[in-house]
Parts: C-alpha cells; structure tokens; sequence
C-alpha cells in the first residue's frame, strides 16, 4: 500500500504552516507585505497592477503570487 504525501508550505517568516498554496500567499499579503487592496463597490482592486476581482480571497492570492517574494519552506506530510 502506497502512502500519499502532502507538501505543506511553511512561511519563511513566522513558521505558519499552510496546506494550500494559495492560503499560503493570502497570509502573506495579509501579515508580511504593505500591499492591501483597493475595495471598490463591487469588487476589489490590486494596489499594484489595478486588476480587479470580485472576491477578496482571491485577489489577496493574485497579489502574493505576482507582486510580493515568496519562499516557503515545503515540508512534507504523511
């Protein structure tokens, strides 16, 4: 029998453990970075780029991917 293992991502400034890439960079933009988004009356604006989406979770990902430096730890859970 095989066991499958998972790749958790730790934040590589306060050891956060996170079992998703993208809650991974939503901490980041919420505890490490200055960036916060714009929040327009429908949607949400990056601070950066000016792209817009209609959730919060999912522009907070968009800003951690694209604009702040990432370099999780990768640990691996059984």
């Amino acid at each position: 029998m095989y066991m499958i293992k998972r790749i958790l991502l730790k934040c590589e400034i306060c050891g956060e453990v996170f079992n998703s890439n993208s809650l991974y960079y939503q901490h980041k933009v919420l505890q490490h970075s200055e960036y916060k988004p714009i929040v327009k009356e429908d949607s949400y604006e990056c601070p950066i780029c000016h792209e817009t989406r209609k959730k919060l979770p999912s522009l907070l990902t968009h800003i951690g991917l694209h604009h702040i430096v990432n370099n999780p730890i990768k640990i691996e859970s059984a």
